[in-house]
């Protein structure tokens, strides 16, 4: 709860008038912005596992598309070297 809705509560509770429903009113509010952290936690760890559980599967993949690129730079350089002795 932030500093400012946590003195407010107080005041609220120290008051001498029943004001029970804002009261009410700045819990339910807090409860909704810790639901929502906790959901954005949640979703955080969530694809932090499927990373995890499938990270293997990543590395596979990235390295079989730098090898592809590997040999895509070597078959340039080649026809470069190529083009560059006919020219002689």
């Amino acid at each position: 709860m932030s500093v400012e809705n946590l003195r407010r509560y107080i005041q609220l509770f120290d008051a001498q008038e029943d004001n029970t429903k804002e009261q009410k009113a700045l819990l339910q509010e807090q409860l909704a912005v810790m639901e929502e952290k906790r959901d954005d936690l949640q979703a955080a760890i969530d694809h932090l596992n499927y990373k995890l559980n499938h990270f293997y599967d990543h590395m596979e993949a990235t390295e079989e598309e730098l090898r592809a690129l590997e040999r895509e730079h070597a078959d340039k350089v080649a026809k470069q070297t190529d083009d560059d002795w006919g020219q002689y």
